[in-house]
């Protein structure tokens, strides 16, 4: 069932919801998806069954979680993406632009 007012707030934000659209075709499959994410939530899961199904201290889930970033960092350190790679001068000239400051006289 349609909702006027989600659609009027869609509407709103629409060119927040279609930024990806700004990117490379190539790219774009690579910044909407939630695999980054969820492969977090997954290893944090992992971690906790690995405790006995919970974290003993905040402490003891602080240094869980900066081991999961961590070894998450190595692997895409290690399998870059190829895309990426071959469209990072593209990537650079977005950014660039996006970021650049107009200068004040």
């Amino acid at each position: 069932e349609y909702n006027p007012a989600m659609g009027k707030r869609y509407e709103e934000k629409e060119e927040h919801y279609l930024a990806f659209l700004d990117y490379p075709e190539e790219l774009r499959k690579y910044i909407y998806t939630t695999n980054a994410v969820e492969s977090v939530n997954s290893g944090i899961e992992r971690m906790r069954n690995e405790l006995g199904g919970y974290f003993p201290s905040m402490k003891a889930l602080e240094m869980n979680l900066f081991i999961q970033l961590s070894n998450l960092n190595d692997m895409w350190m290690r399998r870059p993406i190829s895309a990426i790679r071959a469209n990072l001068y593209r990537l650079r000239q977005i950014m660039r632009s996006k970021f650049e400051m107009e200068e004040v006289i």
